[in-house]
C-alpha cells in the first residue's frame, strides 16, 4: 500500500510514520523504484501495536523501541538445540528452600497483604502462582517471598491514600517482561546453536545471579543522580524530554 493507504489505515500520519522509521520503530518499506515506497500488513500491525502501548499503557517511545526490539527478537533464531533447557536450568537457580511450595491463600495470610492487593498483583504477573487441576492455587517459596516484600512496601509507606495502589506498580511488570524477552531471545539466538544444554544452563545462570545484582546497583545509582539532578534543576523534567 502506499503512505497514503497506510495512513488511512491506522489513523497515523505520514511525518510520524517516518519519525518511527528514522528510529527504527518501523522496518524501511520496500521501495520497487525511485521515490516510490510500498508498505505492508507489518507497517499496519506495528502502528496499531505502537498506539496501544502509548494510550493503553502510557509507554514513552523509548521504551516502546525496546518491546519492538525483543518483539522482533523472538521471531526465528535457533532454539531447537536448547528446547527443553529450563529443566537443566532450574536446580542451579533453586535452593532447596526456593523449591518449597505452599496454598496461595496460606501465603497471604502469613505476609499480611490483604486479599484484594494479593489478587492484583497476582493479575498483574507481579506474583506468580500455579493453579492445580482440583481448583487450589500454589506458590513457590520464591513467589511467597515477593508477597511478603510487597507488603513491606505498604508498611513502609506507599499506601493508597498517596496514590500507591496495586496498580501503580503495573510498570514493574512490564519493565521486567520486555527486559527478559529481549534477554532470553537475544541468549536463544545468540547461542542455541553454539553450546549445549548443560554449557548453555551454566552460563545462563551465571548470568542471570550476576546481572541481578547489577541492576539494582544500577537502579540505585540512577535513582540519586536523577534526585540530585532534579534539586540542580529545582523542578521536575518536563514530560516531553522523558519522551526520547
Amino acid at each position: 500500500m502506499k503512505m497514503k493507504e497506510l495512513e488511512k489505515a491506522t489513523g497515523v500520519g505520514r511525518e510520524t510514520i517516518r519519525f518511527y522509521i528514522r528510529e527504527g520503530l518501523l522496518p524501511e518499506p520496500e521501495r520497487p523504484k525511485r521515490n516510490v515506497a510500498r508498505y505492508g500488513e507489518e507497517h499496519v500491525e506495528r502502528l496499531k501495536l505502537i498506539k496501544q502501548l502509548q494510550q493503553e499503557r502510557f509507554l514513552p517511545l523509548n521504551v516502546i523501541k525496546h518491546v519492538m526490539h525483543a518483539r522482533d527478537q523472538r521471531s526465528g533464531g535457533p532454539v531447537e538445540p536448547l528446547i527443553g533447557l529450563e529443566d537443566v536450568l532450574y536446580p542451579l537457580l533453586a535452593d532447596p528452600e526456593g523449591l518449597k511450595i505452599r496454598l496461595f491463600d496460606e501465603a497471604v495470610a502469613a505476609c499480611g497483604l490483604s486479599p484484594e492487593d494479593a489478587e492484583e498483583l497476582v493479575e498483574m504477573e507481579l506474583v506468580a502462582v500455579e493453579r492445580q487441576e482440583d481448583g487450589s492455587r500454589w506458590i513457590d517459596h520464591r513467589n511467597a517471598r515477593l508477597l511478603q516484600l510487597w507488603a513491606e512496601v505498604r508498611e513502609a509507606g506507599f499506601t493508597a491514600n498517596l496514590s500507591y495502589g496495586p496498580r501503580g506498580w503495573q510498570r514493574y511488570a512490564e519493565f521486567v517482561k520486555f527486559l527478559v524477552d529481549d534477554e532470553v531471545a537475544t541468549f536463544y539466538r545468540n547461542l542455541g546453536d553454539r553450546l549445549d544444554q548443560k554449557e548453555a544452563a551454566k552460563l545462563a545462570a551465571a548470568g542471570i545471579r550476576l546481572i541481578n545484582e547489577i541492576l539494582p546497583l544500577m537502579r540505585t545509582d540512577a535513582i540519586l543522580r536523577e534526585v540530585r539532578e532534579i534539586s540542580r534543576r529545582g523542578g521536575l523534567a518536563p514530560d516531553g524530554d522523558k519522551q526520547d
